[in-house]
């Protein structure tokens, strides 16, 4: 027959254990319930939601090269605007070749300027072996503050013309001239303040007789 002090120990670990796994229990649904009210959006917000798709890539895909591309801009977009100056404005046009842009010279190249005022001015020339062109533009004074936008055109023969996407574009500025010191002439003339003396006198100067003295006896000797 077990004593009462027997029952005792054997169920005091049993006591332990089922008070562990209680503990256990109660923790996981404070946890489960704080997530959960942690997570509650505002009533009418959709919840997002993830998919997963495998086997499929995940990169876009790299757009394809067009065959010719063109461009044009001006080196100096705020020159100094002075009458019949000249501005020069560059064309680039070019071939893609297994990836690498390449140029295409001899294209004909045409430049329209826009001006201020509302005119217009068209440039014609033709591209180097490199695919550039060179657009010399005579400055005109509506171009003083205001933006002057050059519209350029390549083309060769049997290829689709290309035109640019964005305009070149310059704004001339209007220069203040520097001021020239000019020499003022300072006065030489004798009696006029600051004249240095053309004669220095000298203290204790001597006079030295200029003739020879003829002296004359007068007694004869002895006499």
């Amino acid at each position: 027959m077990r004593s009462p002090s027997d029952t005792y120990k054997t169920s005091l670990p049993l006591f332990i254990k089922c008070g562990g796994i209680f503990l256990l229990l109660l923790l996981t649904v404070v946890v489960v319930a704080c997530g959960s009210n942690s997570t509650q959006v505002a009533p009418g917000t959709p919840v997002a939601t993830l998919t997963v798709v495998f086997g499929q890539p995940i990169a876009s895909p790299t757009p394809v090269l067009a065959p010719y591309y063109c461009g044009g801009w001006a080196t100096d977009t705020s020159p100094a605007y002075s009458p019949n100056s000249v501005v020069n404005v560059y064309g680039k046009y070019t071939h893609t070749v297994d990836g690498n842009p390449v140029g295409v010279g001899g294209a004909a190249a045409v430049a329209t300027v826009l001006w201020p005022d509302g005119s217009s001015v068209t440039e014609q020339t033709t591209t180097g072996s490199d695919g550039l062109a060179v657009f010399s533009i005579t400055m005109q004074a509506s171009a003083i503050n205001h933006v002057v936008l050059i519209q350029m055109r390549f083309s060769i023969p049997n290829v689709p013309p290309c035109n640019l996407t964005s305009p070149a574009f310059f704004t001339a500025i209007q220069v203040s001239p520097t001021p020239t010191n000019t020499a003022m002439p300072s006065p030489t003339g004798a009696g006029s303040p600051g004249a240095t003396p053309s004669v220095s006198p000298t203290a204790g100067g001597t006079n030295t007789p200029t003739g020879t003295p003829n002296v004359t006896p007068t007694g004869k000797p002895g006499g």
